[in-house]
């Protein structure tokens, strides 16, 4: 009796294990569904700046929309999130939570610039970061600003006062590990953004947007032009302006997609671990002496579509080198086995170069700065 029992068992043990198969199969197979989520800036009683004949939170609805229809015509497999999708105005730290629990691969707050000035104009991306120029802080406290009209915003966003400088430093020490993806999808859409629109070219900076703060995925805002200048005015508050403010949006979306996002869906390998070709020497510098089996930690200043010069004014009479990466010259100053070094060394360059950040590479790849610490302290 107990071997009947005991084969009974074993067959239905098997028959569990073959109905299981399938199932686990397609789980493991399943591809991480690649989201992007679409964050329109203010809304409902708070309309952001204004304009002489339009409203910023209507201009930022308007074009949000239109870059969700090109994505989600050109690429169905990509899930599509708004912050907001009506007239509403929704707090910006529940805009990043939105992002966040939707475990996000892409976070794009799209927003229009103002200016006491009538003569300031362009388009302008920002990544995270304490804030390239005046301009960059300005822009920033001006978003933030928002948050004083929100019930309990003192205890949620911890005492942090918009119009104090003292509240940004918390982004002086900040390290967000999607940093430089975040730099690249900036790059991406300021690129898309001048060529379709020909506005104005302001660049890439960082500042200390909350709303970004919050998000835990690469993440940038958008200024699409400001709304205090009459001809940017009328350029993105048209129908024709807003279609091709969108489609430099996308197209510099696709860009990143076309490198990032298919990677992450295929069950590639992670974007933080990706292959680097030979790096070369850009000026002749100072090497220091590095271990190759270790971390190598480097402070990255820039990325471009270009090789630029060396005598390149940008480089502000710095010596750097470049390596490659999916298409994009990206340069840096420094190189050290000692994350400690790089600070100091980061410390140092970051007077020139506001959006200097650490990167890392180990055995001929780059990796995860964050992993790379661990590796380092455990090797000690």
């Amino acid at each position: 009796m107990g071997i009947r029992i005991f084969i009974t068992r074993l067959l239905l043990l098997f028959s569990i294990i073959l109905l299981s198969l399938p199932q686990a199969a397609a789980q493991k197979n399943k591809k991480k569904q690649f989201t992007v989520v679409i964050d329109p800036g203010h809304g409902g009683v708070d309309p952001g700046a204004l304009g002489r004949k339009s409203k910023e939170k209507d201009i930022n609805m308007s074009v949000s929309k239109l870059l969700a229809s090109m994505i989600n015509e050109k690429y169905p497999e990509i899930k599509v999130i708004f912050t907001r999708t009506t007239d509403v105005k929704i707090p910006l730290v529940q805009r990043a939570d939105i992002a966040n629990k939707a475990n996000a691969d892409l976070f794009i707050s799209i927003h229009s610039n103002a200016s006491k000035s009538k003569t300031a104009n362009g388009c302008e991306t920002f990544t995270l970061g304490a804030g390239s120029s005046v301009e960059a802080k300005a822009a920033a406290m001006y978003e933030n600003e928002v948050i004083l009209s929100e019930e309990n915003f003192e205890e949620i966003y911890k005492g942090f006062d918009p119009r104090s400088s003292e509240s940004y430093i918390i982004f002086e020490l900040i390290r967000n590990h999607d940093m430089e993806l975040s730099a690249d999808i900036a790059q991406f859409v300021q690129n898309g953004m001048v060529k379709e629109s020909k506005l104005a070219n302001r660049g890439v900076s960082s500042a200390g947007f909350l709303v970004l703060h919050r998000t835990v995925m690469p993440s940038i805002l958008v200024e699409l032009g400001f709304i205090s200048n009459s001809k940017d005015e009328n350029m993105i508050s048209s129908k024709e302006g807003q279609k091709k403010l969108a489609k430099g949006i996308f197209n510099g979306f696709s860009e990143y997609y076309r490198i990032y996002g298919k990677k992450k869906e295929n069950g590639g390998e992670d974007v933080t671990a990706v292959n680097i070709k030979k790096e070369e020497t850009v000026a002749s510098v100072e090497r220091s002496a590095v271990a190759k089996e270790k971390p190598i930690f480097k402070v990255q200043i820039m990325a471009s579509a270009n090789k630029l010069d060396p005598k390149d004014k940008r480089f502000q009479g710095e010596k750097a080198q470049y390596y490659r990466e999916n298409g994009m010259y990206k340069y840096t100053i420094g190189e050290s086995n000692s994350y400690a070094d790089i600070l100091e060394t980061k410390k140092a360059v970051s007077k020139k170069f506001k959006e200097a950040f650490i990167i890392a590479f180990m055995n001929g790849k780059k990796i995860n700065t964050q992993e790379a610490v661990k590796i380092s302290q455990k090797q000690k």
